[in-house]
């Protein structure tokens, strides 16, 4: 594993954990909260870094250009999942996880990163409803 992606991921599972406590604290559903934060990212990261980035990879693509097609790849799910084009936001910080994954070439740093994200992302929410 690279040097810095251990740090980083051991940094960012205990802070995804934390935003997981807080959540169910506030009132969020404890089956949301393991959807955003412990299945989604799983999942996800499996099927666009190990699949579709890695394929491109091993096939001589680049690194940026594999990591700009995922991460529209990303957000072309996210838009026929949720049936929202404002899903599509999400091709950003997946541009940040690819560029994880081609830097590494691990999937650890990618699940952890896109766990702290999701946490972000749910604490947002609940500071808003707040």
């Amino acid at each position: 594993m690279n040097r810095l992606a251990r740090p980083a991921t051991w940094v960012l599972l205990p802070l995804a954990a934390a935003a997981a406590l807080a959540a169910v604290a506030a009132g969020v559903a404890t089956p949301r909260v393991v959807v955003l934060l412990v299945l989604a990212p799983l999942a996800e990261e499996i099927v666009f870094r190990l699949g579709v980035q890695e394929a491109l990879l091993r096939r001589g693509w680049s690194a940026a250009r594999t990591t700009v097609l995922t991460a529209l790849a990303f957000a072309a799910a996210h838009i026929l999942v949720r049936g929202d084009p404002g899903a599509a936001a999400v091709a950003l910080p997946a541009l940040a996880l690819g560029a994880v994954y081609a830097r590494t070439r691990r999937v650890a740093p990618c699940v952890a990163l896109h766990a702290a994200m999701n946490a972000v992302w749910l604490a947002w929410g609940l500071a808003g409803a707040a």
